[in-house]
């Protein structure tokens, strides 16, 4: 997939935005801190999930003063086949947000799946010491985007999980009733099991290869395992539909005075054991950097056999973070894909880039510019 044209209203710091890009594959977004870089990958993910990458609220990514914001793409397959991609939201005279695929209006969530994305941002080098939600994220991101089962489930278990957790609530406030948990807990073991067991398959995947890419980066560890944190130990989705609901059960007690679904996938981790011991335990900063580079490139080769086409890559100022090995292991391994990367530096070894200078809101091709060795 390579996307064509960008073109931005009143979103973040881009009152008015048109940009055309040219055929190279490795663009270079070059500029001062707070100059707009990141806005302009942000916009990209909104396309292809309907949401911020960043986790923005969508007030935040209108322009300052403004009450709705557009974000419209020309992108075309890896097949030939061109296509227009919309995102509007507003609120005022009233909050809607909605997706266009071709000009045809769509339900925002639709979108999901019609321009495949691999990110990258700086706080996924600190993937194993942050938050499990993180980790989760990472699964479910790449999962949305292949499986049109998978994201039914997902939307639907997240619906059903802030039902739960509100009639939770309202129980431990004296105004719900413990009976009326069973119409929510038997929807959240259905999808929450096919969730978990995507989750553990998508694992089984990734370890196939994540050994060999290690090694390739540099990393000797003799065993390497990818392992699922969760409450169960079923392999089947009956067998977890069964786990879920009987813990939903058990621990209906401890969620009402928390108030809080404690059980589920929503809960559940996964980690990355080197030679019988977590990553996150032993390994140096550098390390698990190069174990994230790593399974950056395992998602990227996951989706374009999933999809049958190659993702975008946006890699948001992670260069200043890595090692010229790894930055020059970087772009080698995704040549051939269309990649947008930010940085406040020039990056040594890159010859072959389109380079665009931003500054303040406005974006500036460098003709003949190329990133100092």
């Amino acid at each position: 997939m390579r996307l064509e044209s960008l073109t931005l209203q009143q979103f973040r710091s881009y009152p008015s935005f048109e940009l055309a890009f040219g055929a190279g594959d490795l663009h270079v977004l070059h500029g001062q801190n707070a100059a707009g870089k990141t806005n302009l990958l942000e916009a990209i993910s909104i396309l292809s999930s309907g949401h911020s990458f960043l986790g923005a609220e969508e007030d935040d990514l209108m322009t300052w003063g403004t009450d709705h914001y557009r974000i419209r793409a020309a992108v075309r397959s890896d097949t030939g086949e061109g296509r227009t991609i919309e995102v509007v939201s507003q609120r005022l005279p009233r909050r809607a947000r909605v997706g266009f695929v071709n000009d045809v209006r769509l339900p925002i969530g639709r979108l999901m799946g019609v321009l495949p994305v691999v990110a990258f941002l700086p706080q996924d080098l600190s993937l194993f010491l942050g938050s499990p939600s993180r980790r989760r994220d990472l699964l479910n991101d790449l999962l949305v985007q292949v499986s049109p089962e998978f994201f039914a489930s997902f939307a639907s278990y997240q619906k059903l999980l802030r039902q739960r957790n509100a009639l939770l609530r309202r129980i431990r406030e004296g105004t719900g009733r413990a009976q009326d948990l069973a119409v929510w807990e038997e929807g959240l073991a259905r999808e929450g099991a096919v969730i978990t067991l995507a989750h553990v398959e998508l694992l089984k995947v990734l370890q196939l290869s994540l050994e060999e890419e290690l090694r390739s980066l540099g990393e000797s560890w003799q065993e390497v395992r990818l392992t699922y944190d969760r409450h169960g130990s079923a392999t089947t989705r009956e067998g977890i539909e069964a786990e879920l609901a009987h813990d939903l059960l058990h621990f209906r007690e401890r969620d009402q005075l928390i108030g809080s679904t404690t059980i589920g996938p929503h809960r559940h981790d996964w980690r990355i054991d080197a030679d019988g011991r977590s990553l996150a335990s032993f390994a140096s900063r550098g390390q698990q950097r190069t174990a994230v580079l790593a399974l950056l490139f395992l998602q990227v080769s996951y989706m374009e056999v999933r999809r049958g086409e190659k993702p975008l890559i946006l890699l948001d100022d992670v260069f200043s973070e890595l090692d010229q090995t790894h930055q020059e292991r970087l772009v080698t391994s995704l040549k051939g894909h269309q990649v947008f990367l930010t940085t406040t530096h020039d990056v040594p070894g890159i010859s072959s880039a389109t380079v665009w200078e931003v500054r303040s809101g406005k974006v500036m091709e460098q003709p003949g510019r190329r990133m100092r060795a």
